[in-house]
């Protein structure tokens, strides 16, 4: 692996987090020509204090095929900004694969990093923007706040939420921003319709960066082209299309006030998206 004179493609995943961008992943990693690599920012950003951390793969990250490598260049590496960090990890995979998945999203620190890939790579780049209901994002967060063994006393769920709402939408106008400049290497897709059409979606994607889909391997068991070292816990799971569902607890558990101002603040690109008094499944 590595040494390969042929970058491959990347998609970048943007758009705000528990939005669907695991499963997105691994719904894609059904084509053996593309690796998922997860929360590449992330990943980068805590090599040195996640030494035993377990990818994907089985192996922890020193003996992952994937990310190994770059905990022996750390020194060399370590420094450079973070779309530097993943071109190189980029040129590392396109010995064995066409397409590497980044699904370090555009939240917090990662508004200009597709600008700075797309200056870089061209037609070979590709922003698969994300969106899902903001109330189910912002219900999602409150319960990881709640449920989180890191904070003694997690925030009180009326500021996770409001925190939540405004990342919602700055995620989603940084994507809008550069749908608006690069329209032809930009895809929207809704966690609404990955669950509820996966084999829509997934060849929708894949034949914008040049891949056959291969249904007859959807959800199949890993091949080895998954090395996340982050994101929801699902990502070690044997999962079926059964399995698939949406995650509409905010439905029904989503105190109805909380709900009505989610959907005040986050209205006018919740109306763009689809998402109304009652989501709908597509659009």
């Amino acid at each position: 692996m590595g040494g390969a004179s042929v970058v491959a493609k990347l998609i970048y995943i943007g758009g705000y987090g528990r939005s669907g961008s695991t499963l997105l992943e691994y719904l894609l990693t059904s084509h053996p020509s593309l690796v998922a690599c997860g929360e590449i920012q992330r990943s980068f950003l805590r090599f040195e204090v996640k030494k035993k951390r377990l990818c994907t793969c089985g192996q922890t990250l020193p003996a992952c095929p994937v990310w190994g490598p770059f905990r022996k260049r750390w020194d060399e590496l370590k420094g450079l900004p973070v779309d530097e960090l993943t071109l190189a990890l980029l040129e590392w995979v396109s010995a064995n694969y066409e397409v590497m998945m980044d699904s370090s999203k555009t939240a917090w620190g990662s508004f200009l990093v597709p600008w700075r890939l797309s200056r870089r790579l061209g037609q070979h780049f590709l922003l698969v923007h994300l969106v899902r209901d903001p109330r189910g994002v912002c219900w999602s967060s409150i319960r990881t706040s709640w449920r989180s063994k890191k904070r003694a006393r997690p925030s009180p769920p009326i500021v996770t939420a409001l925190r939540a709402a405004l990342g919602w939408t700055m995620a989603n106008l940084v994507c809008e921003t550069f749908r608006w400049s690069r329209p032809e290497r930009y895809l929207r897709v809704r966690y609404e319709d990955v669950v509820w059409a996966p084999h829509e979606v997934i060849e929708t994607i894949l034949q914008r960066v040049g891949l056959k889909p291969a249904h007859s391997r959807l959800l199949s068991e890993p091949v080895g082209n998954r090395h996340q070292l982050h994101g929801n816990a699902m990502r070690f799971k044997s999962l079926s299309l059964s399995d698939v569902k949406e995650d509409v607890a905010w439905r029904t558990e989503m105190p109805k006030g909380y709900q009505s101002l989610v959907a005040a603040l986050c209205w006018p690109l919740s109306r763009r998206y689809g998402y109304g008094e009652a989501s709908v499944h597509a659009e």
